[in-house]
């Protein structure tokens, strides 16, 4: 076969009129270089196929059937070609769409990836960061301070530990007994004093820290600190005699102190005036203004010193006014006028004010005045024109004391004013009608053993509730209470009252008529949409020598603490014993409450309504 083969392609041409010149040999080698293992071609733009092929080899059945076994190998090879070059499109194919599937799934993965990893920085910052946590309904706390030595304590309340909760400064006397050479007990005569002042948490009355008082304190205020800092940490003591000390709320620690402060037989007149930064350190300063220890004569002078609240030190000296009048001391206290100039108004009887910025002059000489006292206000300075006085009157009352008046801030002109019989105890404000204005719970004795409530207008001076109890009001410890729709709820106290029982099943309030049994006293409550109706939260056997009130904010309650000093005595007229300290959740003092009707009243009713009420300092 291999030889006609080869004889075959030695052939000499053939002329083939429909092809032209044919060279079988230079026709395969053509045809293998144009496209390899296809036997169709094109020659002078004609078509060539496999029929005239075969009949070139007509002649030589052997050269023909080595022709057909060439073809079918280059057939095979043509289709094997063709199967991996369609295996390699569809591997490209592949590729591609194997790229553009993963186009997608990473950015599925990154955000993935991203949201895990927010999630993880989120857990870690919650994890790391303080979070105040919720706080459980304050019930009821009792708290024993030991053996008192008769004076009255001291209270104020202050978050100290930012659990958003105010707890309870106290300061309190006690007596120790000293030995003597021999080791034996002195006498009483010479026990003493010891003075110490503790914080109690208003959430369940444990001790947080205590810190002792060279001397017995007429006033505790905290939140002094830098101008721009927000409420500061530091809590000013101050001494009833000649100390004035700053301790941290934190913890106690003493920051400075100061003897001496006050001229002699001179004591606190009132709280400090707290000031703006007057000596250019950053730190809030106050004005502490001083009177005589005993009032000897109508003319009472009444002293002042300015005193840097970051030192101590004084700034400038001591000036002194002459005041005349009678009755209780008004003030000092701070007043920010119209045109935010700050004044000092005092007085006995008659009110009189000064500019801050007169007494800071008459304090430090020619000194430059400090920004924030060289304004002033002009119509606050019209009330001394034609006088060269520094004073300004702004109110003069007649005699009587018997007479509750309200006097415009911004022009000091009385508004109105209200008669009454022996007020006693300041008025305490509060909203008890929806106008916007503060309104004033007074308590009047109008009687043996008994006494009036009123509740008068802060807008026109007119009776707004008023009801005649039949027994002993302790006027001085009444306070009020903001609750969340913008009213108060108002707090006092009565005592020798028993319990009787009317027909519709509500109890009402009846003066005491034995007079052996021992004395109750009484907290209610009196909210403004029911005025007839009081609930009586809590009861005392002893007397409460000081009081005070707070929020829980995030409760949506209040709590009130009390103070009461046992006596040791069955009399109950000596004031030395042991102090307690009682703190009580308002709600949980609701829900335990005696409703005592006034009226008649549906106690369903009432029940339903105080047991929904919430109590805020913001305004809903």
């Amino acid at each position: 076969m291999a030889a006609a083969l080869s004889r075959a392609l030695k052939l000499p041409g053939k002329k083939i009129h429909d092809l032209g010149e044919y060279d079988p040999l230079r026709q395969a080698d053509s045809d293998d270089s144009e496209d390899d293992g296809n036997l169709r071609y094109h020659k002078n733009g004609n078509l060539q196929t496999e029929a005239s092929i075969e009949a070139t080899f007509d002649g030589d059945v052997d050269a023909a059937v080595e022709m057909r076994a060439l073809k079918v190998k280059q057939r095979r090879l043509d289709e094997t070609s063709s199967t991996e070059v369609r295996a390699t499109e569809v591997s490209d194919e592949c590729t591609m769409k194997t790229r553009r599937s993963l186009v997608p799934c990473m950015r599925t993965a990154a955000f993935l990836l991203s949201l895990a990893f927010s999630m993880v920085l989120v857990l870690i910052c919650a994890f790391f960061t303080q979070c105040p946590g919720s706080q459980p309904l304050m019930t009821s706390w009792n708290r024993s301070l030991g053996q008192t030595a008769g004076f009255p304590p001291v209270i104020t309340l202050w978050d100290v530990n930012d659990d958003q909760v105010s707890d309870v400064i106290v300061s309190f006397s006690s007596t120790g007994k000293t030995r003597g050479q021999r080791g034996g007990l002195r006498l009483q005569a010479t026990l003493k004093l010891h003075v110490s002042v503790a914080v109690l948490s208003g959430v369940d009355g444990s001790v947080l820290w205590t810190s002792p008082a060279p001397e017995r304190l007429k006033f505790i205020q905290c939140g002094i600190g830098y101008v721009d800092g927000g409420p500061g940490s530091v809590c000013l003591l101050v001494g009833i005699n000649h100390m004035l000390k700053a301790v941290n709320s934190s913890s106690g620690s003493s920051l400075w102190e100061m003897k001496s402060v006050y001229r002699s037989h001179q004591t606190p007149a009132a709280p400090a005036v707290l000031l703006p930064d007057i000596d250019g350190d950053g730190f809030a300063d106050f004005l502490l203004g001083s009177r005589p220890s005993v009032l000897t004569s109508r003319i009472r002078d009444i002293s002042f010193v300015f005193v840097s609240g970051a030192t101590g030190t004084l700034i400038g000296q001591a000036v002194s006014y002459n005041v005349t009048g009678e009755g209780k001391l008004i003030g000092p206290k701070a007043y920010v006028s119209g045109g935010g100039v700050l004044y000092v108004m005092f007085g006995y009887g008659t009110i009189q004010a000064l500019s801050v910025r007169d007494m800071y002059k008459q304090a430090n000489g020619k000194a430059s005045l400090p920004a924030p006292l060289q304004s002033q206000d002009s119509v606050w300075e019209w009330k001394r024109r034609g006088n060269q006085s520094e004073w300004l009157e702004v109110y003069s009352s007649d005699p009587t004391r018997d007479r509750l008046q309200l006097v415009n801030g911004q022009h000091l002109r009385q508004l109105w004013s209200a008669n009454g019989s022996s007020i006693e105890g300041a008025p305490v404000t509060g909203f008890f009608n929806q106008d916007n204005i503060l309104d004033f719970l007074i308590q009047i004795s109008s009687g043996s053993n008994t006494r009036k409530s009123l509740i008068i207008d802060g807008s026109s001076g007119e009776e707004l509730w008023t009801t005649k109890l039949g027994c002993h009001i302790q006027g001085s410890e009444a306070a009020s209470i903001p609750l969340s729709d913008g009213r108060s709820a108002f707090l006092f106290w009565a005592k020798e009252c028993e319990v009787k029982i009317s027909v519709s099943g509500a109890a009402s309030l009846a003066q005491r008529t034995d007079p052996n049994s021992q004395s109750q006293y009484h907290l209610y409550l009196l909210h403004p949409l029911y005025p007839s109706v009081l609930l009586e939260l809590t009861n005392s056997t002893e007397v409460v020598t000081a009081s005070a009130t707070g929020i829980f904010e995030q409760q949506k309650d209040a709590f009130y603490v009390s103070m009461t000093t046992g006596s040791t005595h069955k009399s109950h007229e000596s004031r030395t014993g042991p102090l307690l300290v009682k703190g009580l959740g308002l709600n949980w003092a609701i829900s335990r409450s005696r409703v005592v009707t006034l009226e008649e009243e549906t106690i369903g009713t009432v029940r339903k309504f105080f047991s929904q009420i919430r109590f805020s300092a913001v305004q809903h």
